[in-house]
C-alpha cells in the first residue's frame, strides 16, 4: 500500500468513529423562509442539553435531545420563533428543527497535507474537523482537551509513530511550551497569504461598536467595510468610551472566573485587545448567539470575522509572530457606545 492510500485509509478509520456520516440534503416545510445553512454540520456547544422540535418553535412537539458536542446535519436556516429577543434563527436537522443559539456550524474536512520537516517558529494551524482530541503523548490513550473547530494553534513539530500515523505538536493557544499532539489530519495550516493585512496603512479606520444593537462596523472614514453581530458582557461588563487597539495575538487560550463561572478556552482565535484589563475582539466557539450578552466584558464574533478584523486593524503583525503591541497611536481607534 503506497503512502497515499495509506493515508486516505487510516485517516477514515480514524475519523468515523468520531463523526458520523449524514444524508446530504433535506426539503424544508413548505411556506417557511429559508436559506441554506451557513455549514452542513452543527456542534452542540452548550453544557445543556438543545432540544429538537417538530416546528421552529419552542412551543412545538418537542421530539429529541442533543448533548454537548452531538455532531448534526444542518440542512437549511429557518426563520421561526426566537426563544428570546433577536434571534429568530433555527436550523432544520434530522427530525425537526434546533435553535442556533447554541449549535456551532461546522466542516468536516479532514486535512490530507502532512508536514514533516517544521523549521522554527513553525506555522499557524487551524482545526478543520468538528473537534480534534489533543493528546498528551503521541498515541496516547488520555485525550487531554478537545479542540474545537475554527480554534487557531502554533505547530511545531511533526512525528511519526509507531504505526506511521502522522501526529502535529501544538504550541501558542494551548501552552508556552510545545504541548500536546493533534493528528495532523484533523488541523490544517493556514497559508500566509490567508493573513495578508487588509488596506493597510489606511489614515482613518476605526471600529464602532454598538452594546445596544449588539453589532460592530468597521469603517474607513465614513464608509462602512465590514459589519457584524456581537455579543457583549453581561450585565454591563463591557466598558463604554474610546480606546485604541493595544497588542493583537493569532491566538490565546484564555482562562478566568471562579467556581461555576470558571473558563478555559484553549485556541481563542485572532484577539485584538483593546483596553488594559485584556477586553479584546475575538473568535467565538462556545456559542452561536451574536445577539445578545453573553462574555465577561470581551467582544464575542465568529472566528471568521474575527480573521478578517485581526487582518484589517493596526497594528499589522507579522505571520511569524504571536503577539504585536501598538507604539503610540498606532493602535486601531475603536468606539464602544
Amino acid at each position: 500500500m503506497n503512502r497515499r492510500y495509506f493515508i486516505k485509509y487510516a485517516t477514515a478509520s480514524l475519523i468515523s468513529p468520531l463523526f458520523p456520516s449524514f444524508s446530504a440534503s433535506c426539503e424544508p416545510l413548505a411556506g417557511l423562509a429559508s436559506a441554506p445553512p451557513p455549514a452542513p454540520l452543527g456542534r452542540i456547544a452548550s453544557w445543556w442539553r438543545q432540544a429538537v422540535y417538530t416546528e421552529p418553535s419552542s412551543n412545538s412537539k418537542r421530539v429529541a435531545w442533543k448533548a454537548r458536542d452531538e455532531i448534526i446535519p444542518l440542512y437549511a436556516s429557518v426563520e421561526g420563533d426566537p426563544p428570546w429577543p433577536g434571534n429568530p434563527v433555527w436550523y432544520q436537522t434530522e427530525g425537526g428543527f434546533i435553535h442556533s443559539g447554541y449549535v456551532q456550524p461546522v466542516e468536516n474536512k479532514p486535512n490530507p497535507e502532512v508536514i514533516t520537516k517544521i523549521n522554527p517558529p513553525g506555522f499557524w494551524a487551524q482545526v478543520c474537523v468538528p473537534f480534534a482530541e489533543a493528546r498528551p503523548r503521541v498515541g496516547s490513550e488520555r485525550v487531554w482537551y478537545r479542540l474545537y473547530y475554527g480554534t487557531v494553534y502554533r505547530v511545531v513539530e511533526a512525528i511519526e509513530d509507531e504505526e506511521r500515523r502522522w501526529w502535529y505538536r501544538l504550541q501558542d493557544g494551548i501552552t508556552y511550551a510545545p504541548g500536546p499532539y493533534v493528528p495532523t489530519w484533523s488541523v490544517r495550516r493556514i497559508l500566509p497569504d490567508e493573513m495578508m493585512p487588509v488596506s493597510p496603512g489606511y489614515p482613518n479606520k476605526w471600529i464602532k461598536i454598538e452594546l445596544k444593537t449588539q453589532s460592530l462596523t468597521c469603517f474607513e472614514e465614513e464608509t462602512a467595510v465590514f459589519s457584524t453581530g456581537i455579543s457583549s458582557g453581561v450585565g454591563g461588563a463591557t466598558p463604554r468610551g474610546e480606546f485604541r487597539v493595544l497588542y493583537k495575538r493569532h491566538t490565546r487560550r484564555m482562562t478566568g472566573g471562579t467556581g461555576d463561572d470558571w473558563y478555559d478556552l484553549p485556541g481563542v482565535a485572532f484577539p485584538v485587545y483593546f483596553t488594559k484589563s485584556a477586553v479584546a475582539i475575538h473568535g467565538t466557539y462556545w456559542h452561536n448567539d451574536f445577539v445578545r450578552p453573553h462574555s465577561h466584558g470581551c467582544i464575542n464574533v465568529t472566528n471568521q470575522a474575527a480573521q478578517w478584523i485581526f487582518r484589517w486593524t493596526e497594528p499589522i503583525v507579522r505571520y511569524e509572530e504571536y503577539e504585536k503591541k501598538s507604539v503610540a497611536e498606532e493602535g486601531t481607534r475603536i468606539v464602544v457606545v
